[in-house]
């Protein structure tokens, strides 16, 4: 993803907490998102696809979205992939198999010569349109949306102002400002790493640089969009995520009570083969 005709999301090896979010105990709601009402009306979809279990050795999940609206997948659990395409964080998805975020797949997948295919933020929304209907033909993914109350986080721009930068382009000064990712991506993992389901209401969109480094939960060193190396972060003390969040992006996290939208799946299958 780090230019403009290959997008890539890549994520720590532990998996995604699967999120589609919110309403609050105060009125606000964020209903699941990257599902729009055309699936069903003008339905887009891969024309070919191999799936493949992953090798254990292989890095990853990775995601890749290509020209021509190719996507190619590595070391991903199902799980990962429906919260991806659903927009949604791993706890908000009910009724899931224990194997759906065990068992990892490698995916190479492409739409018929001539199909839709638009850069930038459009073009991952239809991407991940064409990933619905592979997991509705392959896995025969069956769902429909609920809602629960749950806690969750408020996350907002702070006080002193956003300390983040929008990527736009291709710049080569850019190597330290961390890794470009998607901002729905980074809402997913931020869940994740949060423990509970994260309400944006920046008003942001589209991909930002992004460099996070915090003390996680069980005292060791962690990072979103930059790799720590546990030799040289020996020894440095390292603020809490939401202090990082604060500090480091201009972001704040504020707990808060809210009804949180979820994808309860219905039925579910391993891929069918090749």
């Amino acid at each position: 993803m780090r230019n403009r005709l290959a997008r890539e999301l890549t994520f720590g090896r532990k998996p995604l907490a699967a999120v589609a979010v919110i309403a609050g105990a105060v009125p606000f709601a964020i209903g699941l998102m990257n599902q729009p009402r055309s699936d069903a009306a003008n339905p887009l979809t891969f024309e070919v696809a191999s799936i493949k279990p992953s090798n254990p050795d292989s890095p990853g999940p990775t995601m890749r979205f290509l020209p021509g609206g190719r996507l190619s997948v590595t070391g991903m659990t199902i799980q990962n992939l429906i919260c991806l395409a659903y927009g949604i964080q791993g706890d908000q998805l009910l009724g899931r198999p224990k194997w759906l975020d065990s068992a990892r797949y490698d995916i190479e997948a492409k739409p018929a010569a001539g199909s839709p295919w638009s850069p930038g933020q459009r073009g991952m929304e239809e991407e991940y349109q064409r990933v619905r209907a592979l997991l509705a033909d392959r896995c025969q993914l069956r769902a429909h949306r609920g809602t629960r109350s749950s806690p969750v986080y408020l996350l907002t721009v702070a006080k002193a102002g956003l300390r983040m930068q929008e990527a736009k382009g291709t710049d080569p000064s850019a190597k330290d400002r961390g890794s470009i990712l998607p901002w729905k991506a980074f809402l997913v993992d931020l869940s994740r790493r949060l423990g509970r389901p994260v309400v944006d209401r920046t008003g942001l969109q589209g991909t930002w640089y992004v460099k996070l480094q915090y003390e996680s939960d069980d005292g060791q060193p962690a990072g979103i969009g930059v790799r720590i190396d546990p030799a040289q972060a020996a020894g440095q003390v390292y603020p809490s995520l939401t202090v990082a969040l604060r500090e480091q992006l201009g972001l704040n996290a504020e707990s808060a009570k809210g009804s949180q939208d979820t994808l309860v799946i219905d039925s579910v299958s391993r891929p069918s083969a090749n």
